[in-house]
C-alpha cells in the first residue's frame, strides 16, 4: 500500500505533526513502513505556457514552441506528440539537473537543434523523475494548485512530498485505502477526520426517472447508484500522480476517477454507459437486475426491451469479483456510477475452488480481504473529484442496502490487562477503543462492557482481537517484561500414554534381536484372497488406487512380513527376526491397530559352539514372544475357525490374554512356505489394543519374603482335554497359596489316555508353608480335575 502525505492530508491535518514520528508510529502499531521516499522535482523547472507551436523547418518530427515564463519568451524545440498552444506545461530552464539519461543526471543546456536555437526542455512525467502517466510532456492543470508562470514545481506540495509504502496484512482490508490508514494515524493523534460534503446535484431530474433497481431472491451485497453526465474528460494531473505511483494509472478518464476513489476511501466503483449496447438508454428506462449468476455469485444484469418488446438481459459484472470495462467514447457522455459493497467472508467462501481465470484480481484482492461499507461517503467522494470536471449531477439515488447485524463483543477490562500482561487502566483502554471508532456500552458491573466494532473493521470478530487493538495503541515497547515462569505440565495424555506403550513394546521386540520393518497399507487383492484373507467389501473398495498391484487395504500385516522374509532369505540371509506395528482394516474398513512378528529357520545361527545351529520351535518361538508383549496362554485353534491359510494344522494356537483371545501363533503352513521359498518359520499377529493400558490401572502388589516350595504331579486324563481347559478350571477355583501352575511334561499312557505331569508353585504372603498346608491343596487339586475331568493320580 503506497501512501503520500498530499492524500493522507485529505482526511486528515497533518500541520504540526513530525513526519518521523508518523513513520515511526506506523510501524509501531502494525502498518509497517517498507520503503520511504520522496518526490521532489529538480530546481530550475517551472510553470510555463506554450503560445505558438509550428513545425520545425528541418524535421518532420519535430515542433518549434514559444514558450512563456512569465518573465520573458523563449523559443523551445519539442519533439512530444501531445505538446500544443494555450498549454501549461513544466519547463526545464538552462542548467537544470534532470533525473534521467546516463547515470540518471542529465543538465539542460541552450543549444542548436537542427538549426534551431532551444533554450531549454518541456518535460515529461518520466524526464522529471515521476511516474509515467502519458507518452508526452507533463501537462499542468490546477489540480496542483495555482498555475503561477516561472513558479518552480518543487514549490508545489504535490511535487515536494514524502512517500511511504506500507506492509498490510491480510486482515486490515481497511487499510488498503487511504481513508483507513488516515483513521489509524488520526486514532494515534486524537486528530478528527474530515468530513465528506456531499456535492449537491446540477439539476433536479431525478434518477428515479432514468434508472430503475431490481433485486432477485436474497442478496448478500448492497448497492448504491448515481446518475451523472460528464460534458468534457481527462483526468486531473494530481489525480494521475497518485494513480501513477501506485500502477493503477488508466487511459479512460472514468476508470481514473474511480481508481482513485477506491485507493481514497476503499469504497468499489463500476460505473455503466447509458449509450452502450448492453444498456441501451434510447431515452426509455433502464432497468438494472442484481440476481445469482451460473457461479452463484451476485451479479448486476441490464434489462433491454426492443420495440417488439421483447426483452433482453445482458451481464454487467460479478459484485465483489469483476469490473465491467467501458467502451472508449467521445464526451458528452451519461453514466450511471455503482458503488458496491459485499461481505468479505461471504464472497470468500463463493470464490472458492472457482477458476479466477475469468475474474478482476484486483477486485477479489479487495472484497476479499473486505471494503468500505459506507457507501455515500464513497459516492460522495467521487462525485467531488468529478466536479472538477464540467459534469450534471442527477438529484437522488437507487440503492440496494442489506442491513448486517452489528458485531457485540462482551469484554472484561481484567481480561484485556491478562492478555497484555501488564494492567491497563480502564480509563485508557475506553479511550483506545472510542478513538479507534468502537461503540462501548457499560453495564452495571464496572469490570463488564460490550464493545462493538465499526462496521468497516471486518477483521474484528472476537475478544482476542480486541485485546490487540489495545495492545496496537499501548505500545509493545511500553509492556514491562516479566520473568519468564516455567510450569511442569503433565504430559499424561491418552495419545502421550499410547505412544509411550507402543514405544515399550517396539523397544522390548528390538531388545530380543527382532528388526522393525515398515510397508504400505494397501496390498494386492488377488494375492490376500489366494492367502484366504477377507478383503474390503465392494462397495468399501478403493475406487483409485496408487496402482494396480495395491488395490486394497491389508487385513494383515503377514503377507508384507513374508514378503520380506522372502528377499532377505534371497539375500543370503538364512536367520531373520522382523517385526512390525501398524493398521490394519477389516472388511467394512475399520482399522485396528496390530503387532506382527516372525522369525525363520535358526533362534540362533551356525556359530561356534553351535555348528549347527540353533534351529527355531514352537515353545522356544512362544517364549521368545512372552518376553515382549508379556506372559500369555495358549489354545488350540479350532479345525473350524483357521483365520487364513497360514496357520499350520498343528503347530498353532490363539494367543490369550486374560481368557480373552488377542491373536494367533503358529508355524507358517508348509505349502505357503514352500510358495515363498522359505523353510522354517513361525509367526504372531495380535491385537495391540488389550496389551495397551493406561498406567491408572496399575496397581502395586506386596510380594512374599517366605519360601517358595514346588510340588509335581503326574495324573492321567482323557486324550483330546488341553492343559488350557485344566488351568482355566485351576484359576477359577482360586486355590490358597497357589502362585503358578504349569506343565512340565506330557505321553501317551495308551490309546485313550495320556499321563500328565503339572507343576505347583506355593507361597504364602503370612508365613512359611509347612508339608501338610501343601498336600492339602495338592488334594483340592485332585478332586477338583477329578470331578471336572475325570483324572487320577498316576501312582
Amino acid at each position: 500500500m503506497i501512501v503520500t502525505y498530499e492524500d493522507l492530508k485529505k482526511f486528515i491535518h497533518l500541520d504540526g505533526i513530525e513526519w518521523s514520528k508518523v513513520v515511526t508510529i506506523l510501524s509501531s502499531i502494525g502498518l509497517e513502513v517498507e520503503k520511504e521516499s520522496f518526490i521532489s522535482i529538480p530546481k530550475n523547472v517551472i510553470v510555463a505556457k506554450v503560445l505558438k507551436k509550428y513545425q520545425h523547418p528541418n524535421a518532420d518530427r519535430l515542433n518549434v514552441c514559444e514558450v512563456d515564463t512569465g518573465k520573458k519568451i523563449l523559443q523551445i524545440v519539442c519533439g512530444a506528440k501531445n505538446v500544443r498552444a494555450e498549454q501549461f506545461v513544466a519547463l526545464a530552464l538552462p542548467d537544470a539537473l534532470l533525473p534521467f539519461g546516463k547515470n540518471k543526471a542529465t543538465i539542460i543546456q541552450k543549444s542548436e537543434i537542427r538549426g534551431v536555437e532551444s533554450n531549454g526542455m518541456l518535460c515529461s512525467s518520466i524526464e522529471l523523475g515521476l511516474p509515467k502517466i502519458n507518452d508526452g510532456i507533463l501537462e499542468l492543470d490546477s489540480s496542483i494548485g495555482n498555475l503561477i508562470l516561472g513558479k518552480e514545481l518543487c514549490s508545489y506540495p504535490v511535487f515536494h512530498q514524502p512517500i511511504l509504502e506500507l506492509g498490510i496484512t491480510p486482515n486490515r482490508g481497511d487499510c488498503l485505502s487511504v481513508l483507513g490508514v488516515a483513521r489509524d494515524i488520526a486514532s494515534i493523534f486524537h486528530l478528527i477526520i474530515k468530513n465528506i460534503i456531499p456535492v449537491e446535484p446540477s439539476v433536479a431530474l431525478g434518477v428515479g426517472r432514468f434508472l430503475q433497481i431490481v433485486p432477485h431472491g436474497e442478496l448478500h451485497s448492497s448497492l448504491l447508484y448515481r446518475l451523472v453526465e460528464i460534458k468534457e474528460a481527462y483526468t486531473p494531473l494530481s489525480i494521475a500522480l497518485t494513480l501513477g505511483l501506485i500502477g493503477k494509472y488508466n487511459d479512460d478518464v472514468v476508470i481514473n476517477f474511480m481508481q482513485y476513489t477506491t485507493y481514497m476511501t476503499g469504497v468499489l466503483f463500476n460505473a455503466y454507459a447509458m449509450d452502450s449496447k448492453e444498456v441501451s438508454y434510447n431515452g426509455k428506462e433502464v432497468r438494472l437486475l442484481v440476481k445469482n449468476d451460473e457461479n452463484g455469485l451476485e451479479s448486476v444484469y441490464a434489462e433491454i426491451k426492443d420495440n417488439n418488446k421483447n426483452i433482453t438481459t445482458y451481464k454487467l459484472n460479478e459484485i465483489g469479483a469483476n469490473f465491467h470495462i467501458l467502451q472508449k467514447h467521445d464526451y458528452p457522455r451519461t453514466l450511471i456510477l455503482e458503488a458496491s459493497f459485499i461481505d468479505s467472508e461471504y464472497i470468500s467462501n463463493k470464490l472458492y475452488g472457482k477458476n479466477k481465470t475469468n475474474f478482476n484480481h484486483e477486485i477479489i484482492h479487495h472484497s476479499t480481504r473486505g471494503t468500505n461499507p459506507d457507501l455515500e461517503l464513497g459516492m460522495s467522494f467521487l462525485c467531488e473529484q468529478l466536479s472538477a470536471l464540467k459534469i450534471m449531477l442527477y438529484s437522488g439515488i437507487q440503492e440496494i442496502i442489506r442491513a448486517k447485524e452489528p458485531t457485540n463483543i462482551h469484554m472484561t477490562f481484567g481480561y484485556i490487562s491478562d492478555c497484555i500482561g501488564n494492567n491497563v487502566a480502564k480509563e485508557e483502554i475506553a479511550l483506545i477503543l472510542k478513538q479507534l471508532n468502537f461503540r462501548i456500552q457499560a453495564t452495571c458491573d464496572e469490570n463488564f462492557f460490550i464493545a462493538q466494532p465499526p462496521a468497516f473493521r471486518n477483521d474484528i470478530k472476537n475478544r482476542q482481537d480486541i485485546a490487540e487493538e489495545v495492545l496496537r495503541f499501548c505500545g509493545i515497547d511500553k509492556i514491562v517484561s516479566k520473568p519468564y515462569t516455567i510450569q511442569q505440565v503433565t504430559q499424561n495424555t491418552p495419545a502421550y500414554l499410547l505412544h509411550k506403550q507402543i514405544k515399550t513394546l517396539r523397544m522390548k521386540a528390538l531388545g530380543n534381536g527382532y528388526i522393525e520393518c515398515v510397508h504400505y497399507i494397501f496390498d494386492n487383492t488377488k494375492v490376500l484372497n489366494d492367502l484366504g484373507f477377507e478383503t474390503l467389501h465392494e462397495e468399501k473398495a478403493l475406487i483409485n488406487p496408487i496402482t494396480s498391484e495395491l488395490d486394497t487395504l491389508r487385513p494383515s500385516l503377514l503377507p508384507h512380513i513374508l514378503e520380506t522374509l522372502k528377499k532377505n532369505k534371497r539375500y543370503g540371509y538364512e536367520s531373520i527376526k522382523v517385526f512390525e506395528i501398524g493398521h490394519v482394516y477389516n472388511t467394512n474398513r475399520d482399522s485396528s491397530l496390530k503387532f506382527a512378528c516372525a522369525m525363520s529357520d535358526y533362534l540362533m545361527p551356525p556359530t561356534y559352539p553351535n555348528t549347527k545351529g540353533i534351529e527355531v520351535d514352537f515353545f522356544s518361538f512362544a517364549q521368545n514372544i512372552s518376553q515382549i508383549i508379556g506372559h500369555f496362554d495358549c489354545s488350540n485353534i479350532s479345525s473350524q475357525f483357521i483365520p487364513n491359510k497360514l496357520i499350520h494344522p498343528y503347530q498353532s494356537g490363539n494367543i490369550l490374554k486374560d481368557g480373552e483371545k488377542i491373536g494367533v501363533i503358529s508355524k507358517l503352513h508348509p505349502n505357503i512356505a514352500k510358495k515363498y521359498s522359505l523353510d522354517s518359520v513361525f509367526f504372531c499377529e495380535v491385537d495391540l489394543a488389550p496389551l495397551l493400558y493406561n498406567n491408572e490401572n496399575k496397581k502395586a502388589h506386596d510380594f512374599s519374603k517366605y519360601q517358595a516350595n514346588k510340588r509335581d504331579l503326574t495324573i492321567l486324563i482323557a486324550k483330546g482335554i488341553n492343559f488350557s481347559a485344566i488351568k482355566l478350571e485351576l484359576d477359577k477355583s482360586h486355590l490358597k497359596n497357589v502362585k503358578e501352575i504349569f506343565p512340565l511334561d506330557i505321553f501317551s499312557e495308551n490309546d485313550s489316555t495320556n499321563a500328565l505331569s503339572i507343576r505347583l508353585i506355593f507361597q504364602s504372603s503370612e508365613s512359611t508353608l509347612n508339608e501338610s498346608q501343601m498336600q492339602e491343596t495338592l488334594q483340592q487339586v485332585l478332586d477338583m480335575l477329578e470331578k471336572k475331568f475325570h483324572a487320577k493320580l498316576k501312582v
